[in-house]
């Protein structure tokens, strides 16, 4: 058995500056105007293609692999769609579920969230973190 061994603070701290250095450029942005815990959505003006643009700039630099199938799946872990949102909307065992993969957005994690606005709630510590585990070896 494999144990995954923590980044040490050294690691997380490149790999913070590297996310932000790529979502700067993807999204022509200054890289002051970038902190962890900047909204891209809300507060960066990111779009839906900004996040492709981003992704395919983090595989290259951390030479991962992050699928949109994989993300969608880590959100909803073993729930089956229905489990997770019937009728259209995140169930509060749906929205439990997200606010473990996304702490950092979990004060916005609220009653109500449809699948479809799970991009909303991305920070660029989200990325970071999902950086973070794929370069452990774990899945999204």
């Amino acid at each position: 058995m494999t144990v995954a061994v923590a980044p040490s603070r050294d690691e997380v701290q490149k790999t913070e500056q590297t996310v932000r250095e790529v979502v700067a450029e993807a999204l022509a942005r200054d890289i002051s105007e970038v902190k962890l815990e900047s909204i891209l959505m809300e507060e960066l003006g990111a779009e839906s293609l900004d996040f492709l643009d981003i992704v395919f700039k983090l595989e290259r630099a951390f030479d991962i692999q992050i699928t949109r199938g994989e993300m969608e799946r880590a959100a909803r872990g073993t729930m089956s769609d229905e489990e997770f949102a019937p009728g259209g909307v995140i169930s509060e065992a749906g929205l439990t579920r997200l606010r473990e993969l996304m702490p950092e957005a979990s004060h916005r994690i609220q009653p109500g969230l449809r699948p479809s606005q799970i991009l909303t709630l991305f920070s660029v510590r989200t990325f970071v973190n999902l950086v973070l585990a794929k370069c452990q070896g774990q899945s999204a």
